[in-house]
């Protein structure tokens, strides 16, 4: 008997796990958040993809080490070389790791057979995939374990959100989909409702300054279905960006614009002021003060 749409949603609302991506460079800072998320519940640990680049397969061997029973990720994001990066995902002591649906079919296939032999679950990442919705179907039928559907921070920052794909994704597939996508305390909901059985955090609990207290909101809201506000880690469009850096420090502006140099020589003549608005640039000569 085929499922229906209803019966995966109601199945998402048992079964959600919430999955904290440790997208950190230093394997001690992914290890501190990763320390306080456990403590607030049954968690999903990710080592992110630039916690690999950065620290390699020994940050999966260290979650493992000091987390023997929690479900680790390791997003390898693989392309290429599937069959070898897998198994050794595999070996370090993930769970399950990350393939690419932009990848070619044989290193999905072979990402497949590598999880098969190896007992490590494989996740199809459909980020840029134009017919995500048949490469999912693709990935299921040739054995894999899970979708992963990805809104990348670029689109975030356009104000989209990955919840609309996920609900033309979930009636067509018959394995788990996970969401990711700057979900926080407010659209962690609205990922169950739209059928995700695994959802993805990264900022907002990477980024709090308690992530033991935002993990535990994000569960609390998961199991109540009701949202809670969070002032932080949410983005915004034209008409509400003034608000926004009116809450935030200039450091806080700097290192979002990733410290491009801005003001360079302009120092306050007050302290503990905060303005945001229209700047109008000009041209003058020196000596003109008008």
């Amino acid at each position: 008997m085929q499922t229906t749409t209803n019966d995966k949603i109601a199945q998402a609302n048992r079964q959600a796990a919430v999955q904290i991506a440790l997208d950190f460079v230093t394997l001690d800072r992914a290890m501190k958040v990763a320390r306080e998320a456990s403590e607030a519940g049954d968690v999903w640990l990710e080592a992110g993809t630039p916690l690999l680049k950065s620290e390699g397969l020994d940050a999966v061997r260290a979650l493992r080490s000091e987390f023997p029973k929690a479900t680790i990720i390791a997003d390898t994001k693989t392309m290429d070389a599937g069959r070898i990066e897998f198994e050794a995902a595999a070996k370090a002591g993930a769970n399950i790791a990350v393939v690419m649906g932009a990848a070619s079919e044989s290193t999905i296939r072979e990402c497949i057979e590598a999880g098969r032999n190896y007992g490590i679950r494989v996740a199809v990442d459909v980020l840029n995939v134009d017919n995500y919705i048949g490469r999912a179907q693709d990935a299921a039928k040739w054995g894999a374990d899970m979708i992963c559907l990805h809104c990348p921070i670029d689109d975030q920052m356009k104000g989209l959100d990955p919840f609309d794909r996920l609900r033309k994704l979930v009636p067509e597939i018959d394995i788990p989909v996970a969401v990711a996508g700057g979900i926080n305390s407010e659209t962690a909901v609205d990922a169950i409702e739209a059928g995700a059985q695994v959802v993805i955090v990264g900022g907002a609990i990477a980024k709090a300054a308690d992530a033991r207290c935002a993990t535990a909101e994000i569960l609390e809201a998961i199991k109540t279905r009701t949202r809670k506000e969070t002032k932080l880690f949410k983005r915004v469009g034209e008409d509400k960006i003034r608000d926004a850096l009116l809450a935030a420090s200039a450091a806080n502006v700097s290192d979002g614009n990733h410290r491009m140099p801005s003001l360079e020589g302009i120092v306050p003549l007050f302290n503990g002021i905060r303005i945001a608005g229209s700047a109008v640039t000009v041209r003058t000569t020196p000596g003109d003060w008008s």
